[in-house]
């Protein structure tokens, strides 16, 4: 292949460098789409913590109801709040 036939006006390099609109929109998209996801995780987070803190509260014959003991319910509240086992729900 011969320089000659490779036209004149054909652009050079990568599609973002063709369309740097578009690739900024791109990132642009991809910051807004992390960024919702990390709310998301974080929403997820602080319902956790309600939870286990919740449990912690309820009375003997709750948690009989529930099928935990006293003592379950207390090491369940324990946990950290980023010791999540089901987040990827």
């Amino acid at each position: 292949m011969t320089m000659d036939s490779i036209s004149p006006s054909a652009p050079q390099g990568n599609a973002c460098a063709r369309h740097p609109a578009q690739h900024a929109a791109r990132q642009r998209w991809r910051f807004i789409v992390r960024l919702w996801h990390w709310a998301r995780r974080m929403d997820r987070l602080a319902q956790l913590r309600r939870e286990r803190n919740q449990l912690h509260e309820l009375s003997d014959e709750l948690l009989r109801d529930i099928g935990l003991t006293r003592h379950e319910a207390n090491r369940e509240s324990r946990r950290h709040f980023w010791d999540d086992i089901g987040w990827r729900r």
